[in-house]
């Protein structure tokens, strides 16, 4: 009987990977992008009104454009991740903790 050889095995390992977090309820990432005229502060708090409720604010990145002399335009990209949702809680489970029926 043959064995699967090393390299069969290193092979294997990217698509078991991706099996194994494609079902995980892991923390996702993303960013979101937002430029001002005024300033960077200005930018900032443009791109944090899009973040989604439940982010957490990770980085940020911004750059300085001269589109005219002596006009810029302020661009900030903003990293956040944000978590799984947790699980709603059960309406079966009385909230006494006794698992009698209520009288």
């Amino acid at each position: 009987m043959r064995h699967p050889t090393a390299a069969a095995w290193l092979a294997a390992i990217p698509c078991a990977s991706a099996l194994l977090l494609g079902f995980s309820p892991a923390a996702q990432s993303g960013s979101i992008t937002a430029e001002s005229i005024w300033d960077k502060k200005n930018a900032i708090e443009r791109a944090q009104q899009q973040l989604p409720a439940n982010a957490t604010f990770t980085s940020s990145q911004c750059t300085v454009v001269n589109v005219r002399t002596g006009n810029y335009r302020y661009i900030c990209t903003l990293e956040y991740t944000t978590a799984p949702a947790a699980p709603a809680p059960s309406s079966a489970t009385p909230s006494s903790g006794s698992s009698a029926p209520a009288p």
